[in-house]
């Protein structure tokens, strides 16, 4: 797995751009430490309320189905970082759109965001694009209409 997310960093990602790579909740988790060891970049880890110890910055945002919090240490990021944004999948975008609101008001700037499955009648990337971040992502699932 190692090597293969390797592959896809050296692919994907500009090395020389990322100082730091954030993971969301817990599947990220799987990808972002493998994908930040592999061009010699911090991680930062954002999560549910209450799962990080120690003190802690949120930011709060509403799902299509509900609303959510995540959270991530003080101190974890320093204005002038930059960031590549990865989890495991992006539907409509709000999650990814909470940890970009998370991170810039922490001072960094987040370049870019990746994950493994987009699901693209949902329109996340649009809603990323439209911050004018792009998004790489491995697999587009497709879903079949049953009527």
């Amino acid at each position: 797995m190692l090597l293969n997310l390797r592959v896809i960093s050296f692919h994907f990602f500009n090395l020389c751009a990322y100082m730091l790579v954030v993971y969301l909740w817990a599947r990220g988790f799987i990808f972002g430490p493998s994908i930040a060891l592999a061009i010699g970049a911090k991680f930062v880890p954002l999560r549910k309320p209450k799962k990080l110890p120690g003190e802690v910055i949120s930011e709060k945002y509403v799902l299509e189905y509900g609303s959510d919090c995540l959270e991530m240490h003080v101190g974890a990021v320093t204005s002038g970082d930059r960031a590549i944004v990865v989890d495991d999948l992006i539907a409509t975008g709000g999650t990814f759109c909470a940890a970009m609101n998370l991170l810039e008001r922490a001072g960094t700037e987040v370049v870019e965001c990746a994950c493994v499955i987009e699901v693209p009648e949902l329109k996340g990337r649009e809603r990323l694009e439209s911050r004018g971040k792009p998004l790489y992502a491995l697999v587009e699932s497709q879903f079949e209409r049953r009527s």
